[in-house]
């Protein structure tokens, strides 16, 4: 999805004239969330969800406040981090309308949402093409911890093969967190005893109906999913993460998605 768009971005990218006419007019709330740290509804409320760069600054903050460092704003200026502490703490709030958003980002941080807006201009094609990169599922939701990964994957395992999408096997399923900082990632791995050819089925498949929980951040001019996959063609090890997959022919019934 996210190659989809970039490549029909680059098809039809704005000339810089106009590419500054849109940054211009962006309002403030997006601008200082950047450059995919909102969502909208059709009622007109506007929710914030973490951006790479949102959640790379709280990891500094946390980390002055354990070491009781009082200059946490330079240091963090200084590696390209800074990102203002009230913006940060409006991850998870929801306005009801989009003028709301502004002004409330305007109030806590009007000079740096004007620096940002600033930065943006300087090279506005590729903050667009950034933007661009960004997608989320409507059923994403922020906050999933390694469990929740495992029986998400496990659920969409067991509907594809009760839908006779992937073959009645036994999968190793095993889930961590990626290394790195900003957005919270999980990198899923999968053995299962098939041909290489037959897992590579299996990863786009679960890729695909991973879609609607998953979300792609903008992170230094790439697109990290927060779930991705990995299959690999092996004999299932014994032990935590192997799951023996129910399917009809084994329980008369199509298994049941969790509400994770």
């Amino acid at each position: 999805m996210a190659y989809l768009r970039e490549t029909l971005f680059n098809a039809f990218a704005p000339s810089r004239r106009a590419a500054e006419r849109l940054v211009c007019a962006l309002p403030a709330y997006q601008i200082a969330f950047w450059p995919d740290g909102w969502e909208r509804f059709g009622d007109g409320q506007v929710a914030v969800r973490d951006t790479h760069a949102m959640a790379e600054a709280r990891r500094w903050y946390a980390l002055a406040e354990r070491n009781r460092a009082r200059e946490a704003r330079r240091t963090m200026a200084v590696h390209g981090v800074f990102v203002p502490r009230a913006i940060v703490d409006m991850a998870g709030r929801r306005f009801p309308t989009e003028a709301v958003a502004s002004v409330a980002v305007q109030l806590v941080a009007g000079e740096w949402v004007r620096e940002r807006r600033r930065q943006l201009l300087a090279a506005p094609a590729a903050a667009l093409a950034e933007q661009a990169l960004a997608w989320c599922g409507s059923r994403h939701r922020p906050g999933l911890d390694e469990e929740g990964v495992r029986l998400l994957v496990g659920d969409l395992l067991a509907l594809c093969v009760g839908e006779r999408l992937l073959p009645d096997a036994m999968y190793n399923l095993a889930v961590r967190r990626a290394d790195g900082y900003g957005v919270r990632c999980y990198s899923c791995r999968i053995r299962v005893w098939l041909e290489s050819y037959a897992c590579k089925r299996v990863e786009e498949v679960l890729d695909i109906a991973l879609i609607p929980w998953n979300r792609a951040v903008p992170r230094h001019g790439t697109a990290a999913k927060i779930i991705s996959l990995e299959v690999q063609s092996g004999r299932p090890r014994g032990g935590h993460g192997v799951r023996r997959l129910p399917s009809e022919r084994d329980s008369g019934r199509r298994p049941e998605a969790s509400a994770v």
